[in-house]
């Protein structure tokens, strides 16, 4: 498992390494209109990833969001995609923001009612 982890990581390194980035320019691997584009397997996995590093990042002390963990306990990352689906095409005009920030955005305006 250390090996595959390690393998995936040095690809990741590579690809970003390989991307253009202008100067001051912050880049995301997806905006809310890719991932809307994404087949279903990829959103789900996506979903679940940064589902997984919020909970992991509020679990660490390192960011202050103990709601993140309450709002996804117990959820499966199945039901995360479809709220996250839903509340992007309630929301067209943020579509080209930085996924991982609408999917922040998302959570907070569906778990803090």
């Amino acid at each position: 498992m250390r090996r595959l982890w390690t393998c995936v990581m040095v690809v990741f390194v590579l690809l970003s390494a390989s991307l253009p980035v202008a100067a001051g320019e912050i880049w995301t691997f997806y905006t809310g209109e890719s991932y809307l584009n994404a087949p279903e397997p990829a959103r789900t996995l996506y979903v679940a990833g940064v589902s997984d590093t919020l909970n992991a990042l509020t679990d660490s002390g390192d960011i202050s969001a103990a709601w993140v963990v309450a709002c996804t306990k117990g959820k499966h990352s199945t039901e995360l995609t479809a709220m996250f689906d839903r509340w992007l095409a309630a929301n067209p005009a943020l579509l080209g923001k930085s996924a991982p920030l609408l999917f922040l955005v998302a959570l907070r305006a569906n778990c803090l009612k």
